[in-house]
């Protein structure tokens, strides 16, 4: 019994003996494993596998843990793709650099490039813009700002303006501009025999030099709008002091001018019958204002419109200076164009003549054939929606206008309801013109619709002249220009009525005349949106006339031209006021 406890006993040693010797080689071959593993990892080139090595995946996993893993990858690779592109979206920036070129063709040829003249052709205007500086100038949404002038003080209840110009401005040449120049330019513009057309606008202006670099005009009486008559070109003194005003506009300056702009004259090109066709201006280095990125402007000349779309569809130019409205389907590639509708300081409006057709002086009718109208159907139908509705005498882009006019929407069955019981028989004279017969036809067709009886007039612009000179019309679809200042004294003014005047409707209301004479004469900026405010009130409730839109002016421009923000142009050359931000060529740079 004690011998087999015994051997027991040794047996159960032995085992112990046994399992403690296989654990210490498992733990030692576990060492060893690792050491190996680590032997290998560190004598190995790469700590990542190599695509060759990737390629035997397959051979240590099952099929299933294989395509898990391609599909792990692909999205990987999926989310790195996008990642990048949003990154490189959100960061990387096209900034203009200087340099490159702008080409635009314009129809007919530069004459006078000369601001005394220039304003009558709009080719000399587009080129004096660019060449020659001015005391205020217009930015790219029609707002007057200072040019040359540096400062500008308003004395004697609004009848002087003194006003300091900024100091080493040169000319073209080298030379300083200085405030000698100025009074030059102007005394030139006031004097007769150079003939100028701006020579109108300052009879009852004069001016002195109160210092080197300030000068004073004295007004006769006040005048709000007065700073908008100084956006004329500045000559130089010492390059023109002694041409005769005979021989002033015939000058070789005329074609070839020193100014002190942006950009100045580097060449001109002739085709052999010694017609203008290229003219090239290059950057001017010296220029004191926000300088260029574009190096070289150039303008091409062409006699038509459809000379000037050819070269545009074959790149000849980048941009053009103008598109009529029924050629814009001529145009090719018109996803590589922009085009830049520009508001016009202009109305179209049918002006009533109630001495003409009685029944044109009940209000009752007038506002009857005002809510015959869709004028919002006219606009898209016609103009394919590039026009601006109007129903006031002033833009709604005016820092006067007056959003609580009355405005008189379309109601055929209203103005029925009137118009039948008011029989009306009327003849609208309209000029044979552009659109203005389809226009004229429209409202021909609304006018009917209620049940009027119209006739329609088509004349000829010389025609069209002596019929508003004699006010011989009942009715007439007509535009009128009114400039960038809110001051419409010329059109509605009751002396205006007078063959020489602009008031068409003859309209004459007393209130309106006291707050016109009044507008154009305060200069607190209040007073002034006050009183206008209260004028577009009482013209649009009386209806002397029936205001239909407001034109665009239609700029194209290659896309390859960036940077041109315009909105709004008082005159066509308005349209350069930016160019100083209008760039061709980019650097990419990457911000974090």
């Amino acid at each position: 019994m004690i011998s087999l406890k015994n051997k027991l006993l040794n047996l159960k040693k032995q085992v112990r003996r046994t399992w403690l010797f296989w654990g210490f080689w498992k733990v030692k071959i576990s060492n060893q494993e690792q050491l190996d593993r680590n032997l290998i990892y560190n004598l190995a080139p790469r700590k990542v596998p190599t695509g060759d090595q990737l390629k035997h995946l397959n051979k240590f996993l099952n099929p299933k843990e294989y395509l898990v893993v391609k599909i792990c990858l692909l999205l990987i690779f999926i989310n790195l793709v996008y990642l990048g592109i949003v990154f490189i979206g959100k960061h990387l920036q096209y900034s203009p650099i200087s340099g490159g070129e702008y080409t635009e063709g314009v129809i007919g040829y530069p004459k006078t490039i000369n601001p005394l003249y220039a304003t009558s052709r709009d080719v000399d205007d587009d080129l004096s813009r660019l060449i020659y500086s001015s005391l205020f100038k217009y930015d790219p949404h029609g707002n007057l700002i200072n040019d040359l002038a540096d400062n500008l003080v308003i004395e004697n209840g609004g009848k002087e303006y003194i006003i300091q110009i900024k100091t080493h401005v040169k000319w073209h040449n080298g030379e300083n501009l200085t405030i000698d120049d100025v009074l030059f330019t102007f005394n030139l513009i006031k004097n007769q025999e150079y003939r100028s057309p701006l020579r109108f606008s300052f009879t009852e202006v004069n001016i002195e030099k109160v210092d080197e670099q300030t000068v004073k005009f004295i007004l006769s009486e006040p005048y709000a709008p007065f700073l908008e008559l100084l956006t004329f070109g500045i000559l130089p003194k010492s390059i023109w002091e002694n041409t005769n005003p005979a021989f002033f506009s015939l000058s070789d300056l005329n074609l070839k001018p020193i100014g002190s702009g942006p950009y100045k004259f580097k060449s001109l090109t002739k085709n052999k019958s010694g017609d203008l066709k290229e003219y090239h201006l290059v950057l001017n280095a010296d220029y004191y204002g926000q300088m260029p990125y574009i190096d070289n402007v150039n303008f091409k000349f062409f006699v038509n419109y459809p000379e000037a779309i050819r070269a545009l569809n074959s790149n000849q130019i980048n941009g053009l200076s103008y598109l009529p409205l029924n050629d814009k389907q001529e145009l090719l590639a018109q996803n590589s164009l922009s085009f830049n509708e520009l508001a016009l300081p202009q109305i179209i409006a049918i002006f009533f003549n109630r001495e003409k057709n009685k029944t044109l002086a009940d209000k009752d009718v007038r506002v009857a054939l005002s809510l015959a109208l869709n004028k919002d159907e006219i606009i898209q139908e016609i103009f394919q929606g590039a026009h601006k509705r109007l129903d006031g005498p002033i833009l709604e882009n005016s820092f006067v206008y007056n959003s609580d006019i009355k405005k008189y929407d379309y109601s055929p069955a209203e103005a029925t309801a009137t118009i039948s019981s008011k029989p009306l028989s009327l003849v609208l004279t309209v000029i044979d013109s552009g659109s203005n017969v389809a226009v004229a036809e429209k409202i021909k067709n609304y006018w009917e619709q209620v049940g009027a009886k119209i006739e329609l007039k088509i004349v000829s612009g010389e025609q069209a002249l002596e019929i508003i000179k004699g006010r011989n019309f009942e009715a007439l679809l007509y535009g009128e220009s009114i400039g960038g200042d809110p001051d419409v004294y010329a059109f509605w003014h009751s002396t205006q009525i007078s063959s020489k005047g602009l008031n068409l409707a003859s309209y004459n209301n007393s209130e309106v005349d006291k707050l016109l004479a009044e507008a154009r004469v305060a200069t607190d900026l209040n007073e002034r949106i006050s009183k206008y405010q209260k004028i577009q009130e009482i013209i649009t409730s009386e209806i002397p006339a029936i205001f239909l839109y407001s034109p665009t002016y239609t700029y194209v421009q290659s896309k390859k031209i960036k940077g041109f923000s315009g909105t709004m142009i008082i005159d066509p050359a308005d349209r350069f006021s930016g160019i100083a931000d209008w760039y061709v060529k980019t650097k990419k740079k990457l911000t974090w």
